[in-house]
């Protein structure tokens, strides 16, 4: 069809007005009369045909803008939902690294000797050399204790306590003459 044509033209301005026109015929009347000055007897019909065109046009694009925001949004709301979920587990999974570090480190550096078992070892040390020892002190280290004695000579002796099992032990560790 050359719409060009006045005669084709006028024929399909007819099969327009009995509703009988593709989409794409209707395009083309009214990208012709967009871009050509309508013959007089042509103007109401191009009027009728850009102002439906228009209106379409706008609907349509109206319609596509919604529905993008619509998909957009909903995108978004699944992102966000995705997100809240991986912050939500990482953040758990960081809490249980954090305490059981916590709790790792405690019972790994925890002293297992108790007061009262620090006490009857030194009270044990005095006892043996009550008249050469100066002083004695017990430094827990980690699950072990350091017990350092020193002497009235100005030399020291440091032993571990620590505990093997449930037995209470004590090591000779080193000497400072």
């Amino acid at each position: 069809m050359n719409i060009d044509n006045k005669q084709e033209r006028k024929a399909l301005i007819e099969r327009y007005l009995e509703a009988e026109t593709t989409v794409a015929e209707e395009r083309a009347l009214a990208e012709y009369y967009a871009m050509n000055q309508p013959d007089a007897d042509e103007a109401a019909f191009a009027k009728l045909v850009l102002t439906g065109n228009a209106a379409l046009k706008s609907l349509s694009n109206s319609g596509e803008r919604e529905y993008d925001r619509l998909i957009e949004s909903r995108h978004r709301i699944g992102f966000k939902r995705t997100l809240r979920w991986v912050a939500g587990i990482a953040a758990a999974i960081a809490v249980v690294a954090i305490v059981r570090t916590g709790i790792v480190s405690y019972i790994d550096n925890h002293c297992t000797i108790t007061p009262i078992e620090i006490a009857n070892t030194l009270n044990m040390m005095m006892s043996l050399s009550v008249d050469e020892i100066e002083s004695i002190t017990a430094t827990p280290c980690g699950k072990n204790v350091l017990i350092t004695t020193k002497m009235k000579d100005n030399s020291s002796s440091t032993y571990i306590l620590t505990r093997d099992g449930d037995a209470l032990t004590t090591y000779f560790a080193w000497r400072n003459q």
